[in-house]
């Protein structure tokens, strides 16, 4: 069973980098990702392929404001990453799902490895 995407309503369909299989929709290009699925993706190698995604499409559909989980019909609220205050995604509290925009989780991957760079530099 496909999930409806939040921003769209068209169905998601499944697309598998590595080990993890996460839903990207075929209309708008975001990405559905259960339970912490976008923190392995992060630190894995060539995961920002997924996102296939126009960002200038992603920025469209983030200023939707009232999004309903996919997973559980709870309303997401919208989450600021710790690396990149820019980076804006929902979020589900209730079932830990995330949504991001299209080009978000490119951004998002980006990110994380030149954090993880910095990192390695400071020390």
């Amino acid at each position: 069973m496909s999930l409806e995407c939040p921003k769209c309503l068209s169905a998601m369909q499944p697309v598998t980098h590595g080990d993890v299989t996460v839903d990207r929709c075929p209309s708008c290009g975001g990405l559905w990702f259960d339970i912490m699925e976008q923190r392995h993706l992060r630190e894995a190698a060539g995961s920002e392929a997924i996102d296939r995604g126009s960002p200038e499409q992603g920025a469209r559909t983030n200023e939707q404001r009232r999004v309903v989980c996919p997973k559980c019909g709870r309303q997401m609220t919208h989450q600021r990453d710790v690396d990149d205050r820019a980076i804006e995604y929902e979020y589900c509290s209730v079932c830990n799902g995330a949504f991001f925009d299209a080009g978000e989780f490119a951004r998002y991957r980006d990110e994380g490895f030149l954090a993880s760079l910095r990192g390695l530099f400071r020390r």
